[in-house]
């Protein structure tokens, strides 16, 4: 597949359904990974809008998401250790999600209450996973920010499943600390953890892939810590 290849023009279908959803002026298609065995996801597509994107897939499958109102969860898969490939779970308002991209990913009881899935849709692998995942992950933190920002200022709480964020404390599922007490940020094996002054865990650590919108989250982490 080479750069040309992602000015394949919309569907009549996908083109209606982001003008139904304001998704603004189509940008670019990802094709998913033709397979000559398991041939369903072969027309499978990944368009992305100014303001959206569209996944469609076998037996007439589509889905819109607003980059206002997505929840994105990224899912790294290692190989010897070292992260390989990373698998994109988009979440609707209502807790609908498609999952797209190489790697599997399972979700555990607990984390669909967390998070509020109520169904997902093993979606198709497509191509470039690097270019479209970046692009998602900061056009959804660029379109949100602002709204995430308002409601900490005004003493609200944004919700990113593993963690809770307002204006004054961090707050995990078991535990949480105020930001004044939170002066380090690090990852390890896939698991955030922070830290305090003394390098002591303030806030329970959780998995990077049970974060909707990690990257919203990580911008407003740095922040408001210490």
């Amino acid at each position: 597949m080479d750069e040309q290849d992602t000015y394949e023009q919309p569907t009549a279908a996908a083109d209606a359904l982001a003008a139904e959803r304001r998704l603004g002026p189509w940008a670019r298609t990802f094709r998913s990974k033709r397979s000559r065995l398991v041939t369903k996801h072969n027309a499978s597509r990944l368009y992305l809008y100014a303001n959206g994107a569209v996944v469609t897939g076998p037996d007439g499958f589509r889905a819109a998401y607003d980059w206002a109102t997505v929840r994105v969860l990224r899912y790294t898969s290692t190989r010897n250790g070292v992260p390989w490939d990373a698998r994109y779970t988009l979440l609707d308002p209502h807790g609908a999600g498609v999952n797209i991209g190489p790697g599997l990913r399972v979700f555990l009881k607990e984390d669909k209450r967390s998070l509020g899935i109520t169904s997902v849709v093993q979606g198709a692998l497509f191509l470039w996973p690097n270019v479209w995942g970046e692009h998602i992950m900061q056009a959804v933190t660029r379109a949100q920010l602002p709204g995430a920002l308002a409601t900490i200022e005004s003493g609200g709480t944004v919700d990113f499943g593993a963690y809770k964020v307002d204006r004054q404390r961090l707050s995990g599922r078991k535990h949480s600390a105020p930001w004044s007490e939170i002066t380090d940020i690090s990852s390890y094996s896939g698991t955030l953890i922070f830290n305090g002054s003394l390098k002591r865990t303030t806030v329970d650590s959780a998995d990077y892939q049970n974060i909707a919108n990690p990257d919203l989250f990580l911008h407003l982490c740095r922040r408001y810590k210490a």
